[in-house]
């Protein structure tokens, strides 16, 4: 069985944008297909050829760029999750790691399915300074699940900022059925 995850994750919020925005780029490509003999701009009706094509320039912009920015919205959203993945990874084989004490279990702003995402917070001593570090947000209450109320904790030691509360290796062996 796998293991559960207590991070939640976000990539899937992606693919509305996504596919919105593949459905925008469609219909303004399949537009530029279709065979036009006139316009009618403003009331009056022109067969113009550079009317036409102004016509099909600016359907292909207003639709073809809310598309673009849809699909680029999409490709961040389900990318950076993604890239949190991988630096949080190399935190793990290239950082330092220590093992901080749980501090405070607290919901944060975001709010998913009318239930508050939460955070957990410890503090480690790291060359006698105390910092505080707070995890990802969390699905699940993971403190009944730790070890000792310890919490592993990977950060790069040229810069204090980029670190990573690794609750998932810090509870034990947890299966949802």
């Amino acid at each position: 069985m796998k293991k559960k995850s207590f991070i939640y994750q976000t990539w899937w919020i992606g693919l509305i944008p996504l596919l919105i925005g593949f459905i925008f780029m469609v219909v303004a490509v399949v537009m530029q297909l279709v065979p036009m003999t006139g316009v009618e701009i403003n009331g009056v009706y022109t067969e113009s050829v550079s009317a036409v094509r102004n016509f099909r320039l600016i359907f292909l912009a207003a639709f073809g760029g809310v598309g673009f920015i849809l699909l680029l919205i999409g490709l961040y959203l389900i990318g950076y999750p993604y890239y949190q993945n991988n630096k949080n990874q190399r935190l793990i084989e290239q950082g330092t790691k220590i093992t901080a004490k749980f501090v405070d279990f607290q919901a944060t702003a975001l709010n998913v399915n009318n239930s508050r995402l939460s955070r957990l917070t410890c503090t480690g001593k790291i060359n006698g300074v105390d910092y505080i570090f707070k995890s990802q947000p969390l699905r699940r209450n993971p403190v009944p699940f730790l070890r000792d109320d310890l919490i592993d904790v990977y950060y790069d030691l040229g810069n204090m900022k980029r670190y990573f509360v690794d609750v998932d290796g810090s509870v034990k062996d947890v299966v949802e059925l």
